[in-house]
């Protein structure tokens, strides 16, 4: 693996998703789709085996499909809606995001070895509770969605907390499972509080 070749593809889909947004015409959705297709590659070498790359390989895919539709929509010379254009947008992101996570999975820093996003630890609980559950993630990795096949969600994320400093949270049907005292533990910790709470929300 090559970390400043794989970080070379991402800044070209961030570069050519720009032209897109800002004019969103069948050309900047060729460009976008070329360095997307390239990105899609590297992600689905290793995309069998369980982990950060299966993730990255799976979300660029949604995210092609996306761009396809927009592609549809221009070979019925009819232009996308804004709507159309924003799915686009943040599918495209959130590929972007999960792969920039896959890249760091593989490049070693000691330095950073305490460091995960939101949406990671929502990924290790989703792996917890077993078969049917799976994670979503939000924008940057700042939240995931945690669902169950069956209809359940739950959405973890950090929040303000009064005047207290940001804590971790569960949250469904309106109602808010706050994970005191997180600071200082490890991604395992972390998900399995999430997981024994969304299993049992009176032990949050």
């Amino acid at each position: 693996m090559n970390p400043a070749h794989a970080s070379e593809l991402a800044t070209a889909v961030r570069t050519a998703l720009t032209p897109f947004v800002t004019d969103p015409t069948a050309a900047t959705l060729c460009d976008l789709s070329r360095a997307m297709s390239k990105m899609t590659a590297y992600a689905g070498r290793s995309h069998e085996i369980p982990g950060p790359w299966t993730d990255s390989y799976f979300a660029c895919d949604h995210a092609h499909e996306h761009i396809q539709n927009v592609n549809h929509t221009f070979a019925t010379s009819t232009a996308p809606t804004p709507l159309d254009v924003r799915t686009v947008k943040y599918a495209v992101l959130a590929a972007v995001a999960l792969f920039d996570d896959a890249v760091r999975s593989d490049t070693p820093n000691p330095a950073a070895e305490h460091e995960f996003s939101v949406f990671a630890v929502a990924r290790a609980a989703a792996h917890l509770l077993g078969r049917g559950w799976q994670a979503e993630p939000g924008l940057h990795n700042t939240s995931g969605l945690i669902q169950h096949s069956v209809g359940e969600d739950y959405l973890l994320a950090v929040g303000d907390v009064g005047d207290m400093s940001p804590e971790l949270y569960v949250e469904s049907d309106d109602h808010r499972h706050i994970l005191w005292g997180t600071a200082g533990e490890d991604l395992p910790a972390l998900a399995q509080r999430v997981a024994d709470t969304i299993r049992d929300p009176a032990l949050a």
